[in-house]
């Protein structure tokens, strides 16, 4: 799958509002619309652009404390772990990492109180060995798909 300049500048346009019309994308990105509407579905059907989403304001929605939480994990348990925290609503992301964790959370709570209380029931799991947890305080950067 070959990816020119054109089609990283409507990736790139399309990452700042997915809901541009074709006619103002083609104009920011310098190509006709028939053209655009082709590369997009190429980008489409080659499975680069997977989806159009949402990102949120999770501040607006009262959701302020975000948490990375690292788990090291018994090896025959990190299945039975991952479905479990997978169907959790607080759960953005999950990770298979290498290193002193197995996994790592990123996770999104209204309050302290939730994220407490997550770490002492949802994690209170057989085969997690240890946890390490760190509060963000703010973004340098979010990121492009997510916001987050």
């Amino acid at each position: 799958m070959f990816i020119d300049i054109l089609d990283m500048k409507i990736i790139k346009a399309l990452q700042t509002d997915g809901r541009k019309p074709i006619v103002r994308l083609a104009r920011e990105v310098g190509a006709n619309e028939a053209t655009v509407r082709r590369r997009i579905d190429k980008l489409l059907k080659q499975g680069i652009i997977e989806r159009f989403t949402v990102v949120l304001d999770y501040h607006k929605l009262g959701r302020v404390i975000k948490a990375f939480i690292g788990l090291r994990v018994q090896p025959a348990k990190l299945r039975d772990i991952v479905d479990h925290l997978s169907k959790h609503p607080d759960v953005q992301v999950l990770y298979r990492t290498s290193g002193d964790t197995d996994i790592f959370a990123e996770v999104i709570f209204e309050k302290m109180e939730d994220l407490n209380e997550f770490l002492e029931i949802e994690l209170n799991l057989e085969g997690i060995l240890g946890t390490t947890v760190t509060i963000v305080i703010g973004p340098y950067k979010r990121c492009p798909w997510t916001g987050l």
